[in-house]
């Protein structure tokens, strides 16, 4: 039988980073640092809620240290009570600044301003990425005092946007001006984000991001989600169960010519599994 391993072995050995500069260095008052933040590793996360398990996944990890997370169905006041409630904040952090932000300040000049997304198919379909009373802040966050690396980096940012899921990445990160990719998203159909929440194959996301050529690296997949086409699962990983009904979820990667088989020879050249970290996440498990 072949050996499996967990997710956040794989992702602490395969795909682990330094703290990035910027966030390592930040003082409360500082201005929002849009050009590193984008710069950065990031995890996006398309209808959201309030749900932590990407934070807890590749933040314990330290395979990445920024988040977007875009829902426009949760309130400011909702996730400012959740981010400070000593029982639903991310487990083991605590904010050491918060920067509430304008349009101006997340999207590069020359982007058109939270646009409506162009008609991709026969069907008329628009979405504006904004909400009437936009969720816009970035948070850091930094690691308890009596805590060490073991459990997660020194410090976190997660940027929540009361958007539509498809239609921010369509302004984030498809718009040129060399913004990268997002290193991961996180694909989860279960209502949030509204109407418009297909985030899986054949959704208007995948269409966007294949469209644009921005596609990111790796996938986290819900098990009631089809991943995109151009992602082949992690064969030998175990599942993670999130979410608000704990579904197992699973690490799919971009498929690269030739890589179809060797998901075991590259995980068997592992070392032995160290503990798991854990972050808790604001909201439902």
């Amino acid at each position: 039988m072949a050996h499996r391993v967990t997710p956040y072995e794989f992702l602490r050995r395969q795909h682990a980073e330094e703290l990035p500069e910027w966030l390592d260095k930040h003082r409360k008052g500082d201005s929002f640092p849009r050009e590193q933040f984008f710069a950065s590793r990031i995890v996006y996360y398309p209808g959201s809620g309030t749900d932590g398990h990407p934070v807890k996944m590749f933040g314990s990890t330290h395979s990445a240290h920024c988040f977007i997370y875009a829902d426009y169905g949760v309130t400011q006041q909702q996730l400012e009570y959740e981010l400070e409630d000593r029982d639903c904040r991310f487990r083991g952090y605590h904010t050491v600044d918060r920067l509430e932000l304008e349009e101006s300040d997340i999207l590069f000049s020359g982007r058109t301003p939270w646009a409506s997304l162009r008609k991709l198919h026969a069907n008329r379909f628009q979405s504006t990425a904004i909400a009437d009373k936009p969720v816009r802040f970035l948070e850091v966050l930094e690691r308890d005092q009596e805590l060490d690396d073991n459990h997660g980096p020194r410090r976190l940012a997660v940027l929540f946007l009361g958007a539509d899921g498809t239609a921010a990445y369509d302004a984030l990160f498809c718009r040129g001006r060399g913004t990268p990719s997002p290193f991961a998203v996180l694909l989860e159909n279960y209502g949030f984000g509204g109407s418009n929440a297909n985030f899986g194959q054949g959704g208007l996301l995948e269409r966007i991001a294949k469209r644009r050529n921005v596609l990111p690296a790796l996938l986290l997949v819900g098990r009631n989600t089809n991943a995109w086409s151009d992602f082949h699962r992690v064969s030998s990983l175990h599942g993670d169960l999130g979410g608000m009904h704990a579904n197992p979820r699973y690490l799919y990667e971009i498929k690269q010519t030739g890589d179809q088989g060797h998901d075991q020879d590259r995980l068997n050249k592992l070392v032995q599994p160290t503990s798991q970290s854990r972050l808790a996440r604001p909201g439902p498990a």
